[in-house]
């Protein structure tokens, strides 16, 4: 549908029996940039059944995650940077066992990149290490303790992606769920520089929003250094000292709930709802496929489900259709309307986004009627140091 530079639309939608009319209106500016949709496969393992597949399979899957206008239409893979370690449902091979080794065949995250930007050459990558080998630490028990090293090691990890199989890291984070440290990211930052990896935007710290904006605030070099400030379940909201750093805010990692229809509604919820209240832009899912066996933690915890390689089952689950309802019909780089303007909560529960194309006036509306205390339920304590 298109719009005039002046929405003079209403909105009317009939909601528990009451009509409710909303006024779509550009003309006092647009809200923030949209980031787009993400799946996140690792932390850890939650991918490995996948590759198993019989091939016939294993393309339909990647076409219900990939695929533009087709399923999921994922904008985002994130994926874990191997590290040697388990990090919840299995252990991912890093590309440096040791200093003086590299390898970058190990694992299948390279696989599975090079599968999505097969089906969409626009889609963004991001990496994020949930482990580090001990030697990046020097036996000291922290990647933080040679700063230098631990940025090298991770450069070395992006520059491998394009040299190997011609893949642009676009985004990079800095250690799932654990303390950040400001030096490491502006040592990150200038390594990344000097490598020529300019374009590489640093995610941080995908823990809370708090800590590492109100560090941002008072450090102008790391404020310089971040371009994105990155949560995990934010349960819909952000930070007053997140919002006061200018940048873009993610819910970097979220869901993690059981993708049955509940689980949808959940998603659903979710992805409207970060930037209702939260004024985030970009949601990514923990986990993009629950392909690992029944009975490991998190179990089915995926926008859908393939834990069956030898016989070729796989089920499309209602998170990829919820996500469908945004990725469908937007893309990266449109604009969110102003709260109040095409974005709120519905009088009578639920909430509405509008996505606009600011060069085509082009517009979608996205309106969910989740409930509230259905979602308190499932997302309650839900951070985890694999998710």
């Amino acid at each position: 549908m298109r719009g005039s530079t002046l929405l003079a639309v209403l909105l009317v939608a009939t909601i528990a029996a009451a009509d409710e009319s909303y006024i779509l209106d550009d003309s006092v500016g647009l809200g923030r940039r949209f980031d787009g949709i993400g799946g996140l496969s690792g932390g850890g393992a939650t991918s490995r059944l996948l590759v198993s597949y019989p091939q016939v399979q294993r393309n339909q899957i990647l076409d219900f995650l990939f695929k533009p206008k087709f399923g999921a239409s994922l904008d985002i893979l994130k994926v874990e940077i191997g590290g040697d370690a388990q990090s919840t449902d299995g252990t991912e091979s890093s590309h440096m066992h040791t200093a003086t080794d590299e390898n970058y065949q190990r694992g299948y995250e390279w696989w599975l990149m090079t599968e999505a930007k097969k089906r969409n050459p626009d889609i963004k990558l991001y990496g994020l290490s949930w482990a580090y080998p001990a030697w990046v630490g020097q036996n000291s028990g922290s990647p933080y303790t040679y700063p230098e090293i631990t940025a090298g090691y991770i450069t070395k990890w992006i520059q491998g992606a394009k040299k190997y199989y011609n893949l642009t890291i676009d985004y990079v984070g800095i250690w799932n769920e654990r303390p950040y440290n400001k030096t490491y990211i502006k040592t990150l930052r200038k390594v990344l520089d000097s490598s020529g990896l300019y374009h590489v935007e640093i995610v941080a710290a995908d823990g809370s929003f708090g800590p590492i904006s109100n560090d941002m605030i008072a450090d102008k070099e790391l404020n310089a250094s971040v371009s994105i400030v990155g949560a995990h379940y934010p349960g819909t909201h952000s930070d007053p000292a997140a919002l006061s750093t200018k940048k873009q805010l993610w819910a970097s990692e979220d869901y993690s709930t059981f993708n049955d229809d509940v689980g949808a509604g959940c998603w659903a919820r979710i992805l409207n709802q970060n930037y209702v209240n939260g004024n985030m832009t970009s949601t990514i899912s923990w986990n993009l496929i629950a392909s690992y066996y029944n009975g490991l933690p998190f179990f089915r915890d995926g926008l859908m489900t393939a834990i069956e390689p030898w016989s070729g089952h796989y089920e499309v689950m209602g998170p990829i259709w919820i996500s469908a309802h945004t990725t469908q019909f937007s893309q990266p780089g449109y604009y969110y309307l102003k709260h109040n303007s095409g974005a709120g909560h519905l009088e009578n529960g639920g909430s509405y986004v509008t996505l606009m194309d600011s060069q085509t006036k082009e517009f979608t509306i996205v309106i969910e009627t989740m409930v509230h205390r259905q979602y308190i339920l499932l997302s309650h304590n839900r951070s985890h140091g694999g998710g």
